[in-house]
């Protein structure tokens, strides 16, 4: 056997299966959003603390605040929280406030470091002064309606032994090209993987998107300390309650995340971070998720052989799968007509995407909120430029 024939086999062999990965990842977003939405008839009595860590202004960043007002919910708090007190996003947490006549907000500045991740050190501050016994821990970037709290903390209520409950998140308005392939590629690569993982092995981690937890199980983990030195704080902190015994459950609720027009570098910078991350965390997972990438895995194969029948009903079957998807996931989840307009746009993001994931293994460096740092096996992040022997190396 030649080595064309032999390249051209194995390309075969994980097209089929890309493939087949397609089809499963297709029948799980139709199975997890066919399912009747529980609505619970009230809200469970669970007094709740929900806490905004913020760094910088956001797009739209008052209007997501203003979103977490008017929860259908009975006790709760909102704690908007800054580690540096002349950190633009204060002024904007502070109008909010002021414009949310009513709304439980309180503003905190909390500049005792934790560890390397700033994000987990601000959540700090917020869970020591937060009053209730429950947490809800959501990004800057997220929206959400007034069914947010009930839906989450009715899932936490209804699972025996719930550790978390954590949320999946779309970009149902894209506001630039960047910021449509960001939304295409949560919509066909991140969501998908999500819920063949969820069927596959269960939730065996957290989502930043939205983080339902009670004080205790936080502390049953050795608290925020413990992953105060992790990238991926969401991932970190569901994996261990996981680890603890206890059940993580994926919610209903979708978040609304409000990208803004983020640029096509933006885009890059963004998707290499998670890449890496996904790869630090994961990185059996990360290296089979190669095989997802159907499109250029049928690019290669026509490379190698040409245009045969079956090389065009491999084609053909790409663009079947990957279109069928993104209007599974847009009529169950998305729903906003002008999301559709930048569907054209999904051959480039697979392939992109695919670049992006062999651009992952080339590095272990990532750029996050203005910042530099090198991401070492099991996501643990130091600066850039900082040396540190026993740093856990990533592998290359």
């Amino acid at each position: 056997m030649s080595f064309q024939d032999l390249a051209a086999a194995l390309l075969l062999l994980l097209t089929a299966v890309s493939g087949a990965y397609g089809l499963f990842a297709l029948y799980c977003v139709l199975a997890f959003f066919g399912k009747s939405e529980e609505r619970p008839a009230e809200a469970p009595d669970m007094p709740v603390s929900v806490l905004k860590p913020m760094k910088g202004t956001d797009s739209e960043l008052q209007e997501n605040l203003l979103s977490f007002c008017g929860q259908e919910y009975g006790e709760y708090e909102i704690l908007l929280g800054c580690m540096d007190p002349a950190d633009p996003a204060l002024v904007v947490a502070e109008r909010a406030a002021a414009m949310g006549k009513g709304c439980p907000f309180r503003t905190v500045v909390s500049g005792r470091p934790l560890g390397v991740n700033q994000k987990v050190s601000n959540l700090q501050g917020l869970v020591e002064l937060a009053r209730y016994p429950f947490l809800a821990i959501s990004d800057s970037d997220m929206r959400v309606d007034g069914k947010y709290l009930r839906t989450v903390a009715a899932e936490y209520q209804r699972e025996e032994n719930a550790g978390l409950v954590t949320s999946l998140y779309v970009i149902r308005e894209p506001a630039s090209a960047g910021a449509a392939l960001e939304s295409l590629t949560i919509a066909l690569d991140f969501i998908p993987s999500v819920l063949v993982a969820r069927r596959v092995e269960g939730v065996t981690f957290g989502l930043g998107a939205s983080l339902f937890l009670s004080k205790k199980a936080l502390g049953d983990i050795g608290g925020l300390p413990a992953v105060a030195d992790y990238l991926a704080d969401d991932y970190q902190i569901g994996n261990r309650l996981w680890k603890k015994g206890y059940t993580v459950v994926l919610s209903r609720y979708v978040m609304e995340d409000v990208a803004g027009a983020m640029s096509i570098r933006g885009y890059v910078t963004h998707q290499i971070r998670w890449a890496r991350t996904y790869r630090a965390c994961r990185p059996g997972g990360f290296l089979g998720y190669g095989v997802t990438h159907f499109l250029p895995l049928v690019l290669l194969l026509l490379a190698v052989k040409g245009l045969t029948p079956l090389s065009g009903v491999l084609l053909a079957s790409v663009f079947v799968l990957r279109y069928g998807l993104a209007f599974a996931v847009y009529a169950r989840v998305i729903r906003k007509r002008a999301w559709l307009k930048w569907l054209p746009l999904v051959p480039l993001k697979d392939l992109a995407g695919f670049f992006i994931w062999i651009g992952s293994f080339c590095g272990d460096s990532v750029s996050w909120r203005g910042d530099r740092y090198r991401i070492g096996r099991g996501g643990k992040i130091r600066p850039e430029g900082v040396r540190d022997a026993s740093f856990p190396q990533t592998v290359k």
